[in-house]
C-alpha cells in the first residue's frame, strides 16, 4: 500500500509560522521605535544646547564689562555727570569688556551684543574693535569685527539690575538697586544682567535664560 505525499502546510504549522512571523514584526517595530526616540532626543539635546552656549557665550560677554571713563564721555560732562559706560536696553546692549584674548583681542574691546539678519533668519551676533578712548561706545556696527553664536533666533531679551542714579540731588532719597528694561546709568554698570534667549529647532522653540553678575570694579 502507498503512501500519499503530503501538500502545503497543516493548520497548526501555519498558525506558528504567523505566531513566529508577528512577534519577528513586534522586535523590529520596538527597535525601530526605540531607535527614533533615541534620534528625536539627540536632536531636542543638541538644540538645547544650541541656546544654552549661546547664553554662556552672552554670559561671558557681559560678565567681563568694565568701566571705563573715556575722553569722548569726560568732554561730555553736563551737570549730571558724564555719560553711562554701559548702554543697555531690552534687546541690545553695548559696553567695554575686558578680554583675555583667544578668539578676540586681548586687553579692553568695545563689545555690542544683540540681534541682526543673517542669510537664514534672524541672528544672534556680537561686535567687537579694540577699545580707543577717543572712540568711546560710539562707533557704528560696519566698524566691528561680526560673530555669529545663534541663528535662528526667535527672541533675545535683556534686563538690568541696579541703582541707576549715581548720586542723589539736594533733596531726593537715594534710588534703590531694581530691575529694569534698560540700563543707562551714569552711575556704572549694573550689577546683574538678566539674559533670555529663544530659538526656533525642530519645529518648536527653545528656550534658555541665565543671570550674570558683573564685577564692580
Amino acid at each position: 500500500m502507498t503512501q500519499r505525499s503530503r501538500d502545503g502546510f497543516t493548520l497548526l504549522e501555519l498558525l506558528l509560522a504567523i505566531s513566529i512571523l508577528s512577534l519577528i514584526t513586534v522586535a523590529i517595530m520596538g527597535g525601530i521605535r526605540l531607535g527614533t526616540r533615541a534620534w528625536d532626543t539627540t536632536r531636542a539635546s543638541d538644540a538645547l544646547d544650541d541656546v544654552e552656549g549661546a547664553i554662556r557665550a552672552a554670559a561671558g560677554l557681559i560678565s567681563r564689562g568694565y568701566p571705563v571713563a573715556t575722553e569722548q564721555m569726560q568732554q561730555q560732562f553736563t551737570a549730571e555727570g558724564p555719560p553711562p559706560p554701559f548702554a543697555g536696553s531690552a534687546n541690545a546692549a553695548s559696553f567695554v569688556a575686558l578680554s583675555e584674548g583667544g578668539a578676540q583681542w586681548g586687553g579692553l574691546i568695545v563689545t555690542e551684543i544683540g540681534v541682526d539678519a543673517g542669510a537664514d533668519g534672524s541672528e544672534l551676533a556680537v561686535w567687537t574693535k579694540p577699545y580707543r578712548p577717543r572712540e568711546g561706545l560710539v562707533i557704528g556696527r560696519g566698524a566691528m569685527k561680526r560673530t555669529a553664536i545663534l541663528k535662528d533666533v526667535a527672541f533675545f531679551e535683556l534686563s538690568y539690575f541696579g541703582a541707576q542714579q549715581a548720586q542723589p540731588g539736594f533733596g531726593q532719597q537715594p534710588q534703590p538697586p531694581a530691575w529694569s528694561a534698560a540700563w543707562a546709568s551714569r552711575g556704572g554698570l549694573p550689577e546683574l544682567v538678566r539674559i533670555r534667549i529663544g530659538a526656533n529647532r525642530l519645529g518648536r522653540l527653545v528656550e534658555a535664560e541665565a543671570t550674570v553678575a558683573i564685577r564692580q570694579r
